[in-house]
């Protein structure tokens, strides 16, 4: 695989048909995985820390030797993606400039990462999942956007609330640890209390909830913003790089593939949708392994569409 394509993967630039090619190639040895790994831990050094970038990756408690290091590794790392002086230099006026300026961080298909922000707060994110911090000078709050799945273990502050913005709802906390699964579609939302409290306002409906811990917000058949309970036991497997499903439709599943590994989905045989299961995949082993597993489970065939964007079941 050529190093410039594993590049634009890691900042998640690629097109549809490189971002296949990049998750088959992960998936035809190990070898793959472990250089792909090594240079995620190269890039991820690059991800420097600002005043104006209220965020570290994965540790806010870095000594100088260590900053030292990561910039050493930074360095390290254009190197060998740049291929000669001038693209180094090239690479690292441009590039880290942008890294620097960013607000936004997304973390492409089929991977995860840490963040902590410089409050103390530490959030997770999952696969294709995008967060803007905005900046906090001036402001009564502290205020995140988010476009896809993340847990939250937030700082206490009486004095500066937490929001958390997606597309059609707000959660509101002072302290507390929580998830939320907000991708695009609507229908999917859902946030998971496990200490503290939480407000979740569906803005569409004008409607707010408060949450205690082992409650789940999220919408029924009918639109509406409803409280459940929920087992906790298994949730956040997904942090550990494991997707849990127990006794869930192939309806539920495919539409987290669809978000988690960026494909559509056309299944051209409805009773499949409701075949149930109880499974555990691991993320790095792909969308490949893990349609294979549920073939085993119940049968269908499948393929890919031309284009290669869409998963064709039967």
């Amino acid at each position: 695989m050529e190093r410039n394509v594993i590049l634009k993967y890691l900042r998640g630039e690629t097109s549809p048909e490189e971002r296949i090619k990049m998750l088959r190639w992960l998936e035809e040895d190990p070898a793959h995985l472990e250089e792909y790994k090594y240079l995620r831990r190269i890039f991820d050094a690059t991800l420097c820390n600002e005043e104006n970038i209220p965020l570290s990756i994965h540790s806010s408690r870095s000594t100088n030797r260590r900053i030292w290091m990561q910039i050493a590794a930074a360095v390290a790392f254009i190197c060998l993606f740049a291929g000669g002086t001038w693209l180094y230099t090239q690479h690292l006026s441009e590039n880290q400039a942008e890294l620097l300026a960013a607000r936004d961080i997304h973390v492409p298909v089929g991977q995860r990462t840490e963040i902590t922000l410089n409050d103390g707060t530490r959030i997770w994110l999952n696969s294709n999942t995008t967060l803007h911090i905005e900046s906090q000078k001036g402001k009564d709050l502290r205020r995140v956007r988010l476009n896809g799945e993340a847990y939250f273990e937030v700082t206490p502050n009486k004095h500066l609330p937490f929001v958390v913005q997606t597309g059609s709802h707000e959660v509101q906390v002072l302290g507390t640890k929580f998830s939320i699964f907000a991708y695009k579609d609507r229908n999917d939302f859902s946030v998971k209390l496990y200490e503290g409290a939480v407000d979740v306002s569906d803005k569409q409906n004008a409607t707010t909830l408060r949450l205690s811990p082992d409650e789940e917000a999220k919408i029924s058949d009918g639109g509406q913003l409803i409280k459940v309970p929920f087992d906790k036991a298994e949730s956040l497997l997904w942090i550990e790089g494991i997707y849990y499903f127990e006794d869930t439709d192939y309806a539920s599943i495919f539409r987290q593939m669809k978000e988690y590994y960026k494909v559509d989905f056309d299944v051209r045989n409805p009773q499949i949708l409701q075949y149930k299961c109880t499974c555990k995949f691991r993320q790095e082993d792909g969308l490949k392994h893990i349609l294979e597993i549920l073939q085993r489970i119940h049968r269908f065939e499948y393929e890919w569409s031309d284009d290669e964007q869409t998963v064709i079941i039967r």
